[in-house]
């Protein structure tokens, strides 16, 4: 590897890679600081605890310094939490002793246990009682965290799964750089033009880097499948996964064959969600799965190895033939604990309507790749800004406005939903291990997930 891409790498890895600390010295915490008010009921100082790293970290510690700033009313100290399945583990253990924090942004999978819980306040009351107006923000966003007409969580922000590529290896190989793969088929297609192998027959080169992340259910919403019955959970609790079909089992028989063949690189679990642009960084794919929310530190960083070599585009998630086109969005959510004094939950609402306006979503949008939930930010300076400077923005910007509102496009609803994810990705490392075939490996994890949730529901309804 030459000496101009290990230092790239190094830089990607320091743009992508979480960090094992919490937020910038001052807005972070002290170790042992209890949020509140002080001691003459003046400032109320509030706990915001969060998953973001890189650029997003950043940003979001920077919105919560220029919010400090503005006012003496509320101190917001953003505390980064590890990973998002670090995080929901915290706040889990935290609550029997309720040293929860104000504010907890976290990720749609851990909906309808949060509601579960009984933990939180829903937004729902704070809206009714001064009648906040929710016009401009996205509606998808909103009804995905609306249950039984109550909205529990605020949309902070919203995105898509993309392909990244390099152009680069797209000319060489006789590929045109501004048509990525349309779907799964082409991306074989595409792959077989990439892969490249040395004078013993080994692949040096695949067509794309694979990780083992929630892929098999954006391939079914993309394609307008149930990932869950009671229509995703949005109709009633939902009591069994309804992945195991027609789309699921093609998916993992290409996935099982892309990387048998060499076309598909494995880069296994990405708990970082570096690995796919560092198998491209080094040459060893030219294209990965990633998400509109590693858009600005992926872009940051890729960029510097231009004249090394690099030219990234981005595309919509290629999925089952025969889909949709359009990739299952997501979004994060600002949930109010109603473990802290009123006092505090007043605040955190308070802080949650501000990032809410269209100055700070611009912002946001700016500078991590979330997608703002305020309509109006798109026609903010830093939105504008961010566009004309990187225009690859506007590629998630259309595929989220064409998104539709569909129970398979709102995503589903499930209490145990890390752990049903945990079985499709173990069924995804068995069947690429050999250890079982793809068909079997699907059928398995679907029956075990199937008990996970017939579990949980019973522990609930108890």
């Amino acid at each position: 590897m030459s000496k101009h891409r290990a230092l790239l790498i190094l830089v990607l890895f320091a743009f992508l890679a979480p960090t094992a600390c919490g937020g910038s010295g001052e807005e972070t915490a002290p170790s042992g600081q209890t949020p509140g008010a002080g001691p003459a009921g003046g400032t109320v100082t509030i706990d915001l605890w969060h998953s973001e790293a890189a650029a997003n970290k950043d940003t979001l510690e920077r919105l919560a310094s220029r919010y400090n700033s503005s006012q003496n009313e509320v101190r917001v100290q953003p505390v980064f939490e590890g990973t998002d399945e670090e995080l929901m583990a915290k706040l889990v253990t935290s609550l029997a002793s309720s040293q929860v924090p104000a504010i907890a942004l976290m990720t749609e999978p851990d909906t309808q246990k949060m509601i579960d819980s009984g933990a939180v306040a829903p937004i729902q009351d704070f809206i009714d009682r001064e009648g906040y107006d929710l016009s401009d923000l996205d509606q998808r966003a909103l009804k995905c965290h609306t249950l039984k007409d109550k909205l529990w969580a605020m949309p902070f922000s919203t995105g898509v799964p993309l392909l990244f590529y390099n152009k680069v290896t797209f000319r060489e190989v006789g590929l045109d750089p501004e048509r990525p793969p349309r779907d799964l088929e082409e991306v074989r297609q595409y792959s077989q033009k990439i892969l490249k192998r040395d004078s013993s027959g080994q692949v040096v080169r695949s067509g794309i880097a694979l990780d083992i992340v929630d892929w098999p259910e954006r391939m079914l919403a993309e394609h307008d499948d149930l990932f869950a019955d009671s229509e995703n959970g949005h109709e009633g609790r939902a009591t069994k996964v309804l992945f195991n079909n027609d789309t699921g089992r093609w998916f993992f028989q290409w996935w099982h064959d892309m990387v048998d063949e060499g076309l598909a690189f494995n880069i296994g679990r990405n708990p970082t969600g570096a690995d796919g642009f560092l198998a491209m960084v080094s040459d060893r794919a030219a294209m990965t799965f990633s998400f509109s929310a590693a858009l600005r530190s992926a872009v940051e960083a890729l960029e510097k190895g231009a004249a090394g070599g690099m030219e990234i585009g981005v595309g919509a998630l290629p999925g089952v033939p025969g889909g949709t086109g359009i990739p299952l969005p997501f979004s994060r959510v600002l949930w109010i604990l109603n473990a802290r004094p009123e006092r505090e939950q007043e605040a955190a609402w308070k802080f949650v309507k501000w990032l809410t306006e269209p100055e700070q979503q611009a912002e946001w949008f700016a500078g991590s790749g979330y997608l703002p939930v305020s309509h109006s930010a798109i026609d903010q300076p830093a939105a504008k800004a961010i566009v004309a400077k990187y225009p690859l923005f506007q590629v998630p910007l259309d595929l989220y406005s064409k998104s539709p509102t569909t129970p398979a496009a709102l995503g589903a609803l499930l209490g145990p939903f890390r752990q049903v994810r945990e079985t499709l990705d173990q069924a995804v490392e068995a069947m690429l291990y050999g250890t079982k075939d793809p068909v079997q490996a699907l059928g398995d994890a679907a029956a075990e997930s199937n008990q996970i949730i017939q579990e949980y529901n019973r522990k609930v309804e108890d």
